[in-house]
């Protein structure tokens, strides 16, 4: 019964027990007093004997139950208060990834323990009795906040949160806390208990990892150069830098910024003076970087009093303008070509760049120097493919021109019926060579229009039948000459909306095509029309050798080619341009073949083409 009386309860009894002798042992003094005052000697010696020997032996009783009761009763207590005292102090003292300590409930420090002052750098002795405002940021201060923080955590007995916290000496970290409050039997709060935790470098890792994330989908779009740049600076601010410039070279080998970002914008007006100052390549900066392909780190430089190296160059007036306490410059390396440097600036004390920064930074630029590149050979290959455009579109008119003179040459000179047939297949032949020359160059003009997002449909109502019987009959020189039996197969007409200029060039690549691998076969063209789905079927069938099945998967794609037979001359242009056309009329495009069996492309096309088609969203490299 006795152990579960608590501390308080045990020092009472013990003290009534201690009273209680008190009393008896002086009643029995004042009655043996009196007793001498009063009686006999002999029977006052007699008596008072009999009568100390009882006091003495029940004072003595007293005194050795008392002294069990506090041997056995708070003796046990006061050991295990001193055991639960010694092992608070070895718990506090002996966590030192963790900040432990306690609060009263007006936030005064009442308990501090080693990792706390190994944390924050306040010994115990300098932090216990003040407010623990002084851990907090001074914007968190001026907000209410650690009061805010004890008024939440003491309704919900306890809160989780993250924050700056400040040092001693006035640096920051990120910390993750836990505020526990602490409440009596009585349901009275006692104070607080917290522990905190310096989680600087995990946060750090998140954002970097998070940065990169958004550097891959930020710097994946095709955009040019200069959007990248300027896209690639704002990412840098101000999640790791308060400024940021990118330095590019020019063909001289001069360095100047090609983009720049700043977190203050008043600030940023009052950088374009030093910027524009020419930066040697002797001097520390993003040109020696530039220069020497290697990254410069200023960790904790003092506004005040520059480096001596930087001190009176433009780099140093850079950082005069803004108060920088850290610097960073790393260089655009691709293929062991530098493209550039990124240069990150920081004003904030608490923000100094270390070797993880560095190599966090040179992982990002290493990303930004492949988008850089890829954007610059992106722009020389659109100049390419518009100088092929402007050439096809000016070679198309001499090309038509000669087709027509070789046809009334060969017409007039060297008639069906002439005795000599030489003259007749030579000019047939080079009329052929002008027809495949001439696709060749509609191909390319088509493919410098697609790449470049230029090409727009002209959908006009047409019959798709009779476009098959045109194109069969411009066609019956070239199925003669490679022995092919060239027919159409159309029930009525198949009409629809659609770009006929287009269209004509889709059936005339897949009829070349299929005079030109089913030579000596019969080559079939049919039309046909789903009145239903509003639907029309264009099928293009030889009966040649046929397209392995491993190939058909990239039939369709720009510059393959699937035979091996040298005799048949291509690009492989023809069926990737038919099916970016059929795609930007909303149609599809497949093929069935089976070796030696021949190839059958079959086109669907929609009866009405019903809005505009993003053409340059439908292209596939």
């Amino acid at each position: 019964m006795l152990r579960q009386w608590t501390f308080a309860q045990r020092v009472g009894a013990g003290l009534s027990v201690c009273l209680l002798a008190g009393l008896f042992l002086l009643v029995t003094l004042v009655v043996t007093a009196r007793t001498l005052a009063v009686g006999d000697v002999d029977s006052l010696h007699r008596a008072s004997d009999v009568r100390a020997l009882v006091a003495g032996l029940l004072g003595l009783g007293c005194v050795t139950a008392l002294a069990m009761v506090l041997r056995n009763a708070l003796g046990p207590m006061h050991a295990e208060r001193l055991q639960s005292e010694q092992r608070l102090h070895l718990f506090m003292d002996g966590v030192s990834d963790y900040a432990l300590c306690f609060l009263e409930p007006d936030g005064a420090v009442s308990c501090w323990s080693t990792g706390a002052e190994r944390l924050t750098g306040w010994a115990a002795a300098d932090i216990v009795g003040q407010g623990v405002e002084v851990l907090h940021a001074p914007d968190a201060v001026g907000r209410g906040q650690p009061a805010s923080y004890r008024e939440r955590a003491a309704r919900e007995r306890r809160l989780q949160s993250e924050g700056w916290r400040l040092r001693k000496d006035g640096s920051r970290f990120w910390a993750e806390t836990l505020l526990t409050a602490l409440y009596d039997e009585t349901g009275r709060l006692q104070g607080f208990a917290e522990v905190t935790r310096d989680i600087t470098e995990r946060r750090r890792t998140e954002r970097m990892q998070s940065l990169l994330a958004e550097a891959g989908r930020v710097l994946q779009s095709q955009a040019g150069a200069d959007s990248l740049g300027t896209a690639l600076t704002r990412l840098c601010v101000p999640e790791i830098a308060d400024a940021c410039v990118l330095y590019l070279p020019d063909e001289n080998g001069h360095v100047h910024p090609g983009a720049v970002a700043c977190a203050d914008t008043l600030t940023q007006a009052r950088l374009w003076e030093p910027l524009l100052r020419t930066l040697t390549p002797e001097e520390p900066g993003p040109a020696r970087v530039v220069h020497t392909g290697r990254a410069e780190r200023f960790e904790d430089v003092d506004p005040t009093r520059l480096p001596g190296a930087v001190s009176h160059s433009a780099y140093g007036e850079l950082w005069r303008a803004l108060g920088v306490r850290s610097a960073l410059s790393v260089p655009l390396v691709v293929d062991g070509r530098v493209l550039g440097a990124l240069c990150l600036l920081s004003t904030q004390p608490h923000r100094r760049y270390g070797a993880v920064d560095q190599a966090f930074v040179e992982e990002l630029s290493a990303r930004a120097a492949l988008a850089l590149d890829n954007a610059r050979l992106l722009a020389a290959t659109q100049g390419a493919l518009e100088l092929i455009g402007v050439a096809a579109h000016d070679l198309g008119n001499p090309l038509s021109s000669l087709q027509l003179r070789l046809r009334r040459l060969r017409l007039q000179c060297a008639p069906a019926h002439a005795p000599d047939p030489r003259l007749r297949e030579g000019l047939l032949l080079a009329e052929d060579e002008t027809k495949r020359l001439g696709r060749l160059v509609h191909n390319l003009l088509d493919l410098s229009r697609l790449s470049g997002g230029r090409l727009e449909l002209e959908s006009r109502p047409m019959d798709l039948a009779e476009l098959a019987h045109e194109v069969v009959a411009r066609h019956e020189d070239q199925a003669a000459a490679a022995g092919c039996a060239l027919t159409v197969h159309a029930r009525g007409a198949a009409p629809g909306r659609w770009d006929r200029q287009r269209l004509d060039r889709v059936l005339t690549n897949l009829v070349s095509n299929a005079l030109k691998f089913g030579r000596g076969q019969p080559v079939e063209v049919c039309v046909e029309v789903d009145p239903d789905a509003r639907r029309a079927r264009l099928v293009v069938r030889d009966h040649g050798a046929g397209i392995p099945q491993e190939d058909q998967s990239r039939l369709f794609a720009r510059f393959e080619r699937v035979t091996t037979d040298s005799r048949a001359p291509g690009f492989g242009l023809g069926l990737y341009i038919v099916r970016q056309l059929v795609e930007a009329h909303g149609g599809t495009i497949r093929v069935h073949s089976r070796p030696g069996e021949g190839a059958e492309f079959i086109v669907e096309l929609p009866a009405t083409l019903e809005a505009p088609v993003d053409v340059a969203s439908a292209i596939r490299a």
